[in-house]
C-alpha cells in the first residue's frame, strides 16, 4: 500500500514522517506512542545520515518502503499492544471475580511487593534528588556545574525509565521501554541545558522522585502493619499453645475473649479475612499508583 493509497501524502523529512506517525497514534497510550516515536526517529535519522550526500526526501522515500509508512508502522504498534491487552483480559476473565479470588491476581501480589520495595526506593529517590539539586545550585557559577547538571537531568531520566520497568513488572501498567530521543537532535552544551531546563518531562520526573518518599512511608506501612495482623491474628493461638504464654492483644477484655475457643476461631477467620482485605487494598492503590506514574513519568 502506497502513501497515496491511503489518502495521504508522503513524509518528506524526518520530522514529517514523526508528526503523521504522531497523528497515527492518537489515542494510544501515552508509553506507546513514546516508544513508536523513538523508534521510528532512531531508525529513520540513522539511514538519513548514512545517505547524507542524498537529498533527504529522497533517502526516506527509499526507507518507507521498507520501514513502512506512518500508518502502516502506528498499526503494527496498534497490533501489538491489542494482542497484549486481551491476553490480559482473558487473564482477568479465568480469576473469576468473586472476594477471594483476588487469591490468583498477581496483580495484588506485584501490588503489595511494590508496596514493601517503596521505602527504601523512595529514600534514594529523594536523596538522590536532593543531593542533586543542591551541587547543581552549588557549582551554576562554575564551569564543572555545566557538564554536572547535564548528567544529574540525564540520570533522572535513566531512573524514571528503571521506574517505569518496575511500575510495568509489578503494578502491570505500560510504560515507555525507552527514552525520547528529541533531544540528540539539539547541538551545543547551553541548548541541550536550556531544552532540558524548559522540558516538563524534567520537572515531573524529580517531582515523582520526591514524592515517592512519602508514599514510600505510607505504602510500606499500610502493608507492613496489615500483613502483622494478618499473620499475628492467624498464628497467635498456635503461638500461646507452643510458647506457653498468652499473646497481649489491645485490653484485657480482647486477651479473655482471645483464650476461649471461640475467640481463637474469630481471631484466626479474622486474621484470614484481613490477608484478603489487604490484597485488595494493595490491588486498589497499584491502580492509582501505576496512572499517577503514567501521568508523571510519561511525556510525549
Amino acid at each position: 500500500m502506497t502513501p497515496m493509497a491511503t489518502g495521504h501524502s508522503a513524509p518528506r523529512t524526518v520530522d514529517d514522517y514523526l508528526r503523521q506517525l504522531r497523528a497515527a497514534l492518537e489515542g494510544a497510550t501515552p508509553a506507546l506512542i513514546q516508544d513508536a516515536l523513538a523508534d521510528a526517529e532512531d531508525y529513520l535519522r540513522e539511514e538519513v545520515s548514512l545517505g547524507s550526500y542524498k537529498p533527504e526526501s529522497e533517502i526516506l522515500a527509499r526507507v518507507v518502503r521498507s520501514f513502512g509508512t506512518p500508518q502502516e508502522v502506528a498499526a503494527e504498534y496498534r497490533a501489538v499492544e491489542t494482542r497484549f491487552e486481551r491476553r490480559h483480559v482473558r487473564a482477568e476473565r479465568t480469576r473469576g471475580k468473586g472476594f477471594f479470588s483476588i487469591a490468583f491476581d498477581p496483580q495484588a501480589y506485584g501490588g503489595l511487593l511494590y508496596a514493601l520495595l517503596a521505602l527504601p526506593i523512595g529514600i534514594a529517590y529523594f536523596t538522590w534528588v536532593v543531593t542533586g539539586v543542591s551541587l547543581s545550585a552549588g557549582l551554576a557559577v562554575l564551569i564543572i556545574g555545566v557538564p554536572f547538571t547535564l548528567l544529574f537531568i540525564a540520570s533522572c531520566r535513566l531512573i524514571a525509565l528503571l521506574e517505569g520497568r518496575i511500575v510495568e513488572t509489578l503494578l502491570g501498567k505500560r510504560m515507555p521501554r525507552r527514552l525520547p530521543t528529541e533531544e540528540r537532535r539539539i547541538t551545543g552544551v547551553w541548548p541541550r541545558i536550556r531544552a532540558m531546563l524548559t522540558d516538563a518531562r524534567t520537572w515531573s520526573t524529580m517531582f515523582y522522585m520526591v514524592l515517592q518518599l512519602p508514599l514510600g512511608v505510607a505504602y510500606f506501612v499500610i502493608a507492613v502493619v496489615g500483613l502483622t495482623l494478618s499473620v499475628g491474628l492467624v498464628t497467635g493461638p498456635f503461638i500461646e499453645a507452643i510458647v506457653g504464654r498468652n499473646v497481649i492483644f489491645l485490653s484485657p477484655a480482647i486477651d479473655r475473649f482471645a483464650d476461649t475457643p471461640l475467640g481463637m476461631g474469630v481471631m484466626m477467620v479474622v486474621g484470614f479475612l484481613l490477608f484478603f482485605v489487604l490484597l485488595h487494598l494493595m490491588k486498589a492503590l497499584s491502580g492509582l499508583h501505576a496512572r499517577y506514574a503514567e501521568a508523571t513519568l510519561v511525556r510525549i
